[in-house]
């Protein structure tokens, strides 16, 4: 579990260096990567499915942090449709765009660590 939040802390902060070389779909895809390696580590899930990554991590947070627990299931599934769009659309991303997801992205990560509490 210790590599896994490992290697999401890497790919967060290879997402914010991303950002400064102009890499704006690199740095959304490895910022989506970042949240969904970390959620999957500390809620020992292995799925390919990102809704029940996004759910799992809503009823983890309802307990004790119910404010917070929608709201990052939202953030996550918009912040995986604009790591689709990053790798798989034609449409290439801005950089307003890719600071505004790697920015969500921490604050996922952020909404995350309320779980280990």
């Amino acid at each position: 579990m210790e590599e896994l939040k490992l290697k999401s802390r890497v790919l967060l902060k290879e997402a914010t260096i991303d950002l400064e070389v102009g890499c704006y779909n690199k740095a959304v895809s490895a910022a989506y990567f970042a949240v969904r390696i970390y959620a999957e580590s500390l809620l020992k899930l292995r799925t390919r499915k990102d809704d029940k990554i996004a759910n799992a991590v809503a009823r983890a947070l309802s307990g004790r942090h119910p404010e917070k627990a929608n709201e990052a299931r939202v953030k996550f599934l918009e912040l995986f449709e604009a790591r689709k769009i990053a790798d798989h659309r034609p449409r290439v991303l801005s950089k307003s765009e890719a600071e505004y997801w790697v920015s969500e992205a921490k604050e996922l990560m952020s909404a995350l660590k309320l779980i280990e509490e």
